[in-house]
């Protein structure tokens, strides 16, 4: 909207992203039949990788939403660049900083993670 991207590579840009819940990915490793589901619990990791085990709570969101969007570029950038070039790519990331500072100042910044632990289901 603002011209700093093209409207065509906007409009073609896609990168799908889904988390399955805990019961789908229980439920495809079971349906496969090739493992046998020993354990499977989930944890909570905060974004920026901070420890709040202990009842605390994101004091410095500015360092947080570096981190944050440090390790997301860490992950995208080149496939954004590949697609969009490499003029904009601080301002994006830039942006994204104020993004995440602006929600983690209100909300819990978390990932879900899943610890599996699998044996061969199929019999020698």
């Amino acid at each position: 909207m603002e011209g700093v991207v093209e409207e065509e590579k906007s409009d073609t840009w896609n990168f799908p992203l889904y988390f399955p819940s805990l019961e789908e990915v229980k439920a495809i490793i079971q349906n496969k039949g090739s493992f046998w589901v020993n354990q499977l619990e989930t944890f909570h990791v905060n974004w920026d990788g901070s420890d709040f085990s202990e009842g605390g709570s994101m004091t410095d969101t500015l360092r947080s939403s570096h981190l944050i969007a440090n390790n997301i570029r860490a992950v995208s950038e080149s496939l954004l660049t590949s697609h969009f070039g490499d003029e904009m790519i601080n301002e994006l990331f830039d942006r994204f900083r104020e993004k995440i500072e602006e929600y983690a100042a209100k909300e819990k910044t978390e990932y879900t993670n899943l610890v599996i632990s699998v044996t061969n289901g199929r019999m020698i």
